[in-house]
């Protein structure tokens, strides 16, 4: 689930409980007699009906149901259903009356047949004569005589009959109650105490050894079928669920690894606004973390110690990943290390088969960043004016070589009033959509002319080579010179007798031939207005007004002029000031 600001996190109530304690707590103590126990519990079967529930094991139904917490709930505790033992009473109070009509229809059935036999025998007998007769007579005098009808036999035969099928039928049983609720039907005390014991056993596994199990437990004895006696350990799992050894707390992974949990979703919710608070501008629309962040409900022992100061370490920390850096127009391979904070043999390093002097438009190098354990992706919507760049026609002309251009009018830029939605990943765009556009002013358009003649081979290319390879044996700036202080105009770069010197850019020669304490000089203006000194040469290969170009031998290295040794003094003039050839020179 990924976690966003507006995600919604419901609370529901868990009634159930109270459902079912309310509707047990009207029971009285238990009765003597099974009838006189049905009539008692007969009042509250309804209720404990309408609250009886699935009990499947805690933990696999928890595991499966996609809850959100609940809000009057007690805290970290998950309502359960109690064993229903309702459905046994029913059958016990129906097999009661079945009984109590059968032995009633028996008794009159009995009495009955008594009754017409008899009348039967009187009225056979009535007349009779001889033994047959006497004896018949003597029978009805006795049964005249006698202070009990014989019809009440017939009926206290027929009762014993019912009373003995009625026990072949039910069973002596006892309906387990813990705390004045009834919980299930167990065979006797030995099986009470199985269950009780088992109850404590599993708790203290994970509670601790010290725990003990305390309730109140009674057990009240009734007749029910065989088949009505619980399940000794479906009362098992009801009871120990009801110890509160397992609660309810709130889990948190980042991309499937559990990272810790609390006893509140609304605590860990809370710690990750916190946590992105930092990426999140004013006019953030909405914002999500890039990780796949999931909130989710656990079971954990009730007497678990929650650390979410460690689960915020965790989640502020910082990761080292792996990124890449796309090579753009102008790029060098230092520049671009420089730019990143990086050694430029930490970047090759990681490049080892980049080649660092041949790079290409976009080619990716492969580099490091430290970058937040969640990182925050923001949508902004944003309001702002952008320029107009002006639009540039070019017109043609024979004045300017190939590729070099000149304005011939100035256009202005324009400006818009832009409304875009912005993407940033830890405060760096990613993305911007523009959703409208308005035009405050409009841009005109600037006239500028392209050159179509050949670009000579003398022609400048608008930047300056070394003229020779060597040791620097003097830089640009004051110095001690045979004793005193002197200010050095250029570079003088050692190299043996009669080394050629090469033109540092395209130009034209402007001086050839000695000029004072620079011995045999020359001199070339480039296309741009800068002119370049070549000095202390042995002999000089070009004229005033020769068109040279760039990297051609000029002349030969010398110690002419004021010199000290074989070497060439190289001199960079802009707008005839002498600047450092440093700068210029690639």
């Amino acid at each position: 689930m990924k976690h966003t600001r507006d995600s919604r996190r419901p609370d529901e109530a868990a009634k159930e409980k109270n459902a079912v304690n309310g509707a047990n707590q009207t029971q009285s103590t238990a009765p003597q007699s099974w009838k006189e126990y049905i009539d008692q519990t007969m009042p509250v079967q309804k209720r404990e009906a309408e609250v009886k529930q699935d009990a499947a094991p805690r933990r696999e139904a928890k595991r499966k149901a996609d809850a959100e917490p609940k809000a009057d709930a007690q805290p970290g505790r998950e309502s359960r259903p109690k064993l229903d033992v309702s459905e046994a009473k029913a059958q016990a109070k129906e097999a009661w009356g079945r009984f109590a009509q059968w032995a009633g229809e028996a008794g009159k059935n009995a009495r009955t047949a008594a009754g017409t036999g008899w009348e039967k025998f009187s009225s056979l007998t009535a007349g009779g004569r001889g033994k047959l007769g006497k004896g018949a007579a003597r029978i009805r005098n006795v049964v005249a005589k006698h202070p009990v009808s014989p019809l009440l036999y017939a009926t206290v035969l027929a009762v014993g009959i019912g009373v003995m099928a009625f026990k072949g039928t039910y069973a002596r049983a006892y309906v387990l109650e813990v705390n004045g609720q009834a919980v299930g039907m167990v065979s006797g005390e030995d099986e009470a105490n199985a269950i009780l014991d088992n109850v404590e056993s599993r708790a203290a596994s994970i509670l601790g050894d010290g725990y003990s199990y305390e309730a109140e437990v009674s057990l009240a004895p009734v007749y029910a079928p065989a088949n009505a006696l619980s399940d000794a350990a479906e009362v098992e799992d009801t009871l120990f669920s009801e110890v509160g050894a397992y609660m309810t707390a709130y889990g948190i992974s980042v991309d499937g690894v559990e990272i810790g949990c609390a006893a509140d979703q609304n605590e860990l919710y809370r710690m990750l606004d916190e946590i992105a608070q930092p990426f999140i501008p004013a006019n953030a629309v909405r914002y999500e973390f890039v990780e796949d962040v999931e909130v989710y409900p656990v079971e954990v022992p009730s007497n678990t110690q929650f650390d979410v100061e460690s689960i915020r370490a965790e989640l502020s920390s910082l990761k080292v990943e792996r990124a890449v850096y796309t090579v753009k127009q102008g790029d060098t391979f230092n520049a671009i290390a420089y730019s990143l904070d990086m050694d430029p043999n930490d970047l090759s390093v990681l490049n080892p088969d980049v080649i660092v002097n041949q790079l290409w438009v976009d080619q990716e190098l492969v580099i490091q960043q430290e970058v937040p354990r969640l990182s925050v992706r923001v949508l902004t919507s944003e309001t702002y004016e952008e320029v107009i760049p002006s639009p540039v026609e070019y017109i043609e002309t024979a004045d300017l070589y190939v590729g070099e251009t000149k304005i011939q009018q100035q256009g202005e830029d324009g400006l818009a009033r832009i409304n875009a939605q912005v993407t940033y990943v830890n405060n760096v765009e990613l993305d911007r959509e523009i959703l409208q556009s308005e035009t405050i002013k409009d841009a005109t358009t600037t006239y500028t002319y392209t050159g179509t003649t050949p670009r000579p081979v003398t022609a400048s290319n608008g930047y300056f080579i070394w003229p020779v390879r060597g040791t620097i044996t003097s830089n640009f700036g004051g110095r001690n010179l045979w004793g005193s202080y002197d200010f050095h105009l250029g570079l003088d770069i050692a190299v043996p007798y009669g080394t050629g010197i090469k033109a540092a850019d395209g130009g034209t020669v402007i001086k050839a031939g000695w000029s004072g304490s620079y011995g045999n000089l020359v001199a070339i203006r480039h296309d741009n207005g800068i002119v370049t000194y070549y000095g202390h040469n042995s002999s000089l290969l070009v004229s005033v007004g020769d068109k040279v170009y760039q990297g051609q031998i000029i002349a030969r290295a010398g110690s002419t002029g004021n010199s000290s040794g074989n070497h060439c003094h190289f001199e960079v003039r802009v707008n005839n000031t002498s600047v450092n050839p440093r700068n210029y020179l690639s």
